[in-house]
């Protein structure tokens, strides 16, 4: 299994306040749910609150033959300011893992 991780710095590592402005605790929940998308059925600009609406593929074993059908499995709604940080922190990790995303667009790379 192949894992890398990116966080916010630890507090100690954070700028002095003269420097910048601290960003508050951060509390971890281990309890907190977790969603496994396969794709991003679409977006959506609601008033100034960023929707992304995820999609996993699942098969369908009712049906003969079985088929796979796109099912929404959750929103993820963000401010446009954390829209933003989200495309840059984003794009920033592929970058370092090798998995340009400029370089995928350039390729052909479509959002469908």
């Amino acid at each position: 299994m192949r894992v890398a991780i990116k966080g916010v710095p630890a507090s100690d590592s954070i700028p002095s306040p003269a420097q910048s402005p601290t960003l508050p605790a951060l509390i971890d929940n281990p309890f907190a749910p977790e969603v496994f998308a396969t794709g991003l059925a679409g977006f959506a600009n609601l008033n100034g609150v960023i929707v992304l609406t995820l999609e996993s593929a699942r098969c369908d074993h009712a049906r003969q033959p079985p088929s796979v059908e796109r099912v929404v499995v959750g929103r993820v709604a963000l401010t446009i300011g954390a829209a933003q940080d989200l495309v840059a922190g984003l794009n920033q990790f592929l970058e370092q893992q090798g998995l340009s995303p400029s370089k995928a667009m350039a390729s052909g790379a479509t959002f469908q």
